[in-house]
């Protein structure tokens, strides 16, 4: 029983996932191989017994192997060809000779995707064999917001004063929120005096108030220039603005487009 990809010295090879990104909230499976067109592991002259020791957390389920190069390799992993469940710390008896991938099943992925995992492999007399290591797969970046009107915080300002206003969905919600990764996207907007710039700022951070420019992951934005890796957080709209009229601050909309 045989890998090219055992996670040991001196390149500690990862395996590859198939797809390379997952749902939210999706419930399917995901099958894990070594690099380029090699399967996971394969068996050669004659059946082989083996123990298998897993760590995998939720929202993985079940963990099975398939011959990878058979007639079935997609769909329920059950239903893949030569398909077998492993159970950490249950011998698997006299596997047939053939080249082997992983699939595991999943249930209601989150918004961080799948957790990393690891199968470790020893010899019925309980000799290390080598030891995969399953990379984490992520959701798909995505840039989403629970709101078309922002609300001001403040909600008033006074004539003559200069400083920094919030712009949100809600007291307790965010203006939008960026998860499964960083997320590139264009902003579009105008803004007139009092206003002077416009910043993005994480709003579950450690700095929220002050100066836009010192909270948590701020960054000021410009009209139609792309922000490129905009990382995963919630976040909120700090505008500043100088000597404020007897009008006010006025309103102003924004929209965003995904690169």
């Amino acid at each position: 029983m045989t890998t090219i990809s055992a996670y040991q010295a001196p390149t500690y090879p990862l395996l590859i996932s198939h797809p390379s990104l997952v749902q939210e909230h999706s419930s399917v499976e995901v099958s894990f191989a070594c690099p380029g067109t090699n399967p996971a592991f394969t068996i050669s002259g004659g059946v082989f017994s083996a123990t298998s020791y897993i760590s995998f957390a939720a929202p993985y389920t079940t963990q099975w192997i398939y011959q990878s190069d058979g007639t079935t390799t997609t769909g329920a992993c059950s239903g893949r060809t030569a398909a077998r469940q492993i159970e950490n710390g249950v011998t698997e008896v006299d596997m047939a000779a053939h080249s082997y991938n992983y699939c595991a099943e999943y249930l209601d992925v989150g918004s961080s995707g799948l957790p990393q995992s690891s199968v470790v492999w020893y010899t019925v007399p309980g000799v290390f064999m080598f030891q995969h290591l399953a990379p984490a797969v992520p959701t798909p970046a995505t840039m989403t917001s629970t709101c078309a009107t922002l609300i001001a915080n403040p909600s008033a300002v006074d004539p003559g004063t200069s400083g920094q206003i919030t712009f949100q969905c809600s007291d307790i919600n965010p203006a939008f929120t960026i998860s499964g990764g960083t997320f590139s996207a264009i902003p579009y907007f105008t803004i007139g005096a009092p206003y002077t710039t416009l910043w993005i700022y994480q709003s579950d951070g450690t700095a929220t108030s002050g100066a836009c420019s010192g909270r948590t992951a701020a960054r000021q934005i410009e009209n139609s220039v792309t922000e490129v890796d905009i990382a995963a957080h919630n976040y909120n709209y700090c505008a500043e603005y100088l000597n404020v009229g007897g009008g006010g601050l006025l309103a102003f909309g924004l929209t965003w487009y995904a690169t």
